[in-house]
């Protein structure tokens, strides 16, 4: 069974050039994370919903017409296209992959960011001694 992605390129594109005005696109798909997120045990539990705004980062907890606001005002966290707060669980293709998603892409090549960054606390630790 195949279990593509869902394209959630709208997440990101949110207003028109020049206009500021919100993008339909964007606002009918906050309408489907909100009404996805809102069928999730976690919603019942919680009360509430985790905002995954720019701002919030999915540590508040709050009403879906909040959440809703935050989204149009902030827009979404950074790289949120599997809603894992919400009830979505990783595809286990990406799971099996995610060194490569750890990769940043630069002119000479991939890079894992988590080697740049142990080179760069190396190279700090190095000028203290």
């Amino acid at each position: 069974m195949d279990h593509a992605q869902p394209n959630r390129s709208w997440m990101y594109d949110t207003c028109h050039r020049g206009r500021g005005a919100l993008k339909e696109s964007f606002v009918v798909g906050v309408e489907e994370f909100i009404s996805k997120a809102c069928e999730q045990q976690r919603y019942r539990r919680d009360g509430g919903l985790r905002c995954p705004c720019l701002k919030c980062d999915c540590t508040k907890i709050l009403h879906e017409r909040v959440v809703k606001v935050h989204l149009y005002k902030n827009g979404f966290k950074p790289n949120y296209f599997i809603w894992e707060d919400h009830g979505e669980i990783m595809p286990e293709d990406h799971v099996q992959n995610h060194d490569s998603s750890m990769a940043v892409e630069t002119e000479g090549g991939q890079i894992n960011q988590f080697q740049t960054m142990e080179d760069m606390v190396h190279d700090a630790l190095r000028q203290n001694e």
